[in-house]
């Protein structure tokens, strides 16, 4: 079974672009070390501007890994028992490590470069089992209102764009892996687009799934002003909460891979062992491929204590609920 961590070596991704790679190798070991000690077996690693391409090297940043130090890392995180897997988030919400790439959806260089970086990441990481393909939050207003330049994928671009970036990834023998946003989103339409087995999903949702953990929208005032004029009493109650409850383990009855994330990156600190607990209770188990765990924190030392009690709290969730 897999028990994951996401973590981050390149950063942009969301709404400003930082001029250097906000990792230190020193907060790397503590991570790996802690990782191990905490029994994971794999680390997802969010790649973006953080890696010297040989295809696009043009997409680097100041502090990125040399393609030996990936092959390095892959090496020794292997012979120590954690497999490392490649992630390059190709949401238009999350692509401004693309750089101009990002601007050019739809046209013939954005697709050339998109296969470009797959293959040469399938083969810096020695033949993964997965890349992780991101292709979160594609169209969410919360991203657009920080953006100076808004740009998303409907309709068939989205499908169209979906498939071929996990066609790049089969091609190479791996299996594509997207958060479920969209398979979320358009359900019925992602069964009738993507067969089973051909893709890894992993549903996320970081707040309390027992309705006895849920937040009230009085404990801030961001989620009062947000919440109450919709009627709702519970953070939970928002749309994106709901859609997790109910399509999450209809989409691995229905035969697709899971892989659910969890994270206290909210505060909420019911959230691993509601969700490892939920899914070991509620999912056919051999469609529920393993956990994950987000920090949603950059790879250095000032954040180091919050990604490793994000660890521990995911074992610890282990431990209770998956003896």
């Amino acid at each position: 079974m897999i028990w994951s961590l996401y973590a981050t070596l390149g950063f942009n991704m969301w709404y400003t672009e930082l001029p250097t790679v906000p990792f230190e190798d020193e907060a790397w070991k503590i991570l790996v070390d802690k990782a191990i000690e905490n029994g994971f077996n794999q680390i997802v690693l969010d790649l973006g501007e953080g890696v010297r391409y040989g295809s696009h090297p043009e997409l680097a940043h100041p502090g990125a890994w040399t393609r030996e130090r990936v092959r390095e890392e892959v090496k020794t995180l292997r012979e120590r028992g954690i497999e490392l897997i490649p992630k390059l988030n190709f949401s238009a919400g999350h692509d401004m490590w693309l750089g101009d790439y990002g601007k050019m959806i739809g046209l013939p260089e954005y697709y050339r470069v998109c296969r470009d970086l797959i293959t040469e990441v399938y083969n810096l990481f020695d033949k993964p089992r997965y890349i992780h393909l991101g292709m979160d939050e594609e169209d969410d207003p919360q991203f657009f209102k920080k953006m100076e330049l808004v740009t998303f994928r409907r309709g068939e671009l989205l499908w169209h764009d979906l498939q071929y970036l996990c066609d790049c990834v089969r091609d190479m023998g791996a299996t594509p892996w997207i958060w479920g946003d969209i398979p979320f989103i358009q359900h019925e339409e992602f069964f009738r687009r993507i067969k089973p087995g051909d893709i890894m999903i992993s549903p996320w949702n970081y707040r309390g799934l027992r309705e006895e953990h849920y937040t009230p929208i009085e404990t801030k005032p961001a989620y009062y002003e947000k919440y109450a004029p919709l009627g709702y009493k519970y953070v939970e109650q928002d749309p994106l909460c709901v859609r997790y409850m109910e399509r999450s383990v209809p989409t691995a009855e229905a035969g697709y891979d899971i892989v659910p994330c969890a994270s206290i990156c909210f505060g909420c600190m019911y959230n691993p062992d509601d969700v490892v607990e939920y899914f070991m209770k509620n999912a056919p188990q051999e469609h529920l491929a393993g956990f994950m765990i987000a920090p949603w924190k950059s790879t250095q030392m000032e954040n180091i204590d919050e990604i490793v009690k994000n660890m521990e709290m995911l074992k610890a969730a282990r431990d209770k609920f998956c003896k």
